[in-house]
């Protein structure tokens, strides 16, 4: 599809994921996830219909599975791929996320809920007010209960010929003893204490009475808490870390990046999983060959989606985040957008359907498709001609060279590619294009000066230290007098303390960059680095 490119050469922005629910919740009905989703609701049928109590340690398993497959789901999103019906859909291999991600809502229930108890627990116990309530409602439903007992036991007595209690000669067996004084009558006779009935019409835990007795603040509480929830599956789903999850540092970290894309995805969580609570309990007392299907269905149609909705939101994010994609935003608007790619069943399918409105696609096209490669990459190169680092048109470069399988004219390609990503300031594209090099080549060197300060703080800020360091060693040799030359010093100064711990050799790295370059830009700012590291304690 034909689209404008800005002119400071940035991809065009991806669509936010809220103009894209219509897709993302219409997404299980697709032709792959629809089969799944059909094969669990028929499967949970057959276990409420053979196995009734027992079906429910089969729903379990069933769960895990519609878990399994969310997680492919957000993964391929994540990555740029909607198509829906991809063989990474795999169902086999060892996977815990599930699990994981399971202990983590667990935790945060269990968390609410031993609260909750706490605050009910300490408000009964101060509140003279709720006590008689409780204590109300416990000889209401005493007296309800007396009253049943007794039309039982009158229409017992009826059955067997006994006389009715109201004739001569019989006793209200609710009488007491004229004989007993109330004074010495067993504290068993007596009826319970009060704290006896405060302790039998105790609330449940999520309960009515129980939920109203909550003080407002516990809910803000439970609210903020609830912020933590998306970014333990964003965390589980990209790291297999359960304990990482359980950081609120990360969702503070998604919010920074993410901003009001971020609480709206919280927003929908919350929305998806009370919708999903609420169903359940309206359905607990039906049958089990009703209720399994149900909310087995209901339950894994909302993770999918809940699934779809966190991947598409890190794709879209993806640059802030520094996460690697396989569809790169340049290559998701030739294709059309989520929508033309799950429509095409791929991306470069969709790209191929979306030629007509592209001039030098309707070129390379034909040429592509009879394995000419050569051809293609010349009339690329021949449209290059007034731009050699245009970074889209390098990206496309690139992948041609690969469709090739020239892997020498795809390394040496690859620095100009390297250039017109820097140059472009795409920082997330050019580290990502620098690890698909060194794919190629564990041996490739960057030959330009000005990609190495923005690739290899990249690769410092996503954690690729051993990246960085590689990048930045030996520059003012190689690139003598450049203008990065600071920058790169600085940045080698920090690796230096913060990942391999040798202060003092960072130390002097800065105090040469000050006396060289008393008046740069980052002066101040390296010398405040270096009155830090000067405090630092001397190891012996």
């Amino acid at each position: 599809m034909a689209h404008d490119t800005p002119a400071d050469g940035a991809a065009p922005p991806i669509a936010p994921f809220w103009q894209k629910l219509p897709f993302i919740f219409l997404f299980p009905f697709r032709f792959g996830p629809l089969v799944f989703l059909a094969c669990l609701v028929g499967a949970s049928a057959l276990a409420g219909l053979l196995l009734g109590t027992f079906g429910l340690v089969f729903k379990g398993l069933l769960v895990y599975l519609g878990l399994r497959y969310g997680f492919n789901v957000l993964e391929l999103f994540a990555k740029g791929r909607f198509e829906g019906e991809s063989v990474d859909h795999t169902l086999w291999g060892p996977e815990r996320r599930p699990a994981k991600l399971g202990g983590v809502i667990a935790l945060y229930i269990l968390a609410a809920t031993l609260l909750g108890d706490a605050l009910v627990d300490a408000r009964i116990q101060r509140d003279v007010r709720v006590q008689d309530q409780l204590i109300e409602q416990y000889r209401q439903q005493r007296a309800a209960d007396d009253r049943a007992q007794a039309r039982e036991r009158a229409d017992f007595e009826q059955r067997i010929g006994l006389p009715p209690a109201d004739t001569p000669g019989a006793r209200d067996p609710n009488e007491d003893d004229p004989g007993l004084a109330p004074d010495t009558a067993p504290a068993a006779e007596r009826g319970p204490s009060r704290q006896d009935m405060l302790d039998a019409q105790r609330p449940e835990p999520w309960d009515g009475p129980w939920l109203r007795l909550l003080p407002g603040w516990y809910w803000a509480a439970m609210v903020l808490l609830s912020l933590m929830l998306p970014s333990a599956m964003i965390v589980i789903a990209l790291d297999d870390a359960f304990f990482r999850a359980l950081n609120p540092l990360h969702a503070l970290r998604f919010i920074g990046t993410m901003g009001s894309g971020y609480l709206a995805l919280w927003a929908l969580f919350l929305l998806i999983g009370g919708t999903r609570q609420a169903v359940f309990s309206a359905a607990q007392h039906w049958s089990p060959v009703l209720r399994l299907p149900l909310e087995l269905g209901l339950a894994t149609y909302l993770g999918l989606v809940l699934c779809a909705l966190t991947g598409y939101a890190l794709y879209q994010f993806h640059r802030e985040l520094g996460l690697d994609v396989e569809v790169d935003a340049e290559l998701h608007h030739r294709a059309g957008g989520a929508e033309a790619i799950a429509r095409a069943g791929s991306v470069h399918r969709a790209a191929r359907q979306a030629v007509a409105d592209d001039p030098l696609e309707r070129k390379l096209q034909p040429l592509l498709a009879q394995g000419h490669y050569r051809e293609a990459i010349a009339e690329l190169k021949d449209h290059m001609r007034y731009d050699r680092l245009d970074p889209v048109l390098n990206t496309r470069l690139h992948e041609l060279h690969v469709m090739q399988s020239d892997t020498a004219a795809t390394l040496a390609h690859g620095q100009q590619w390297l250039s017109a990503l820097a140059k472009a300031g795409r920082q997330a594209e050019l580290l990502a294009a620098l690890r698909k090099l060194l794919a190629l080549d564990p041996q490739f060197e960057v030959q330009d000066g000005a990609v190495v300060l923005p690739a290899a703080s990249q690769a410092s800020r996503h954690g690729d230290h051993a990246l960085a360091v590689r990048l930045v060693k030996g520059f003012d040799k190689r690139f003598p007098d450049h203008a990065d030359t600071p920058g790169v010093v600085f940045l080698g100064a920090r690796l230096l303390s913060e990942y391999a711990r040798q202060h003092d050799k960072a130390a002097a790295l800065l105090r040469q960059l000050l006396a060289r370059f008393p008046q740069h830009a980052l002066a101040t700012e390296v010398q405040t680095y270096l009155t830090v590291l000067e405090r630092m304690p001397v190891r012996r």
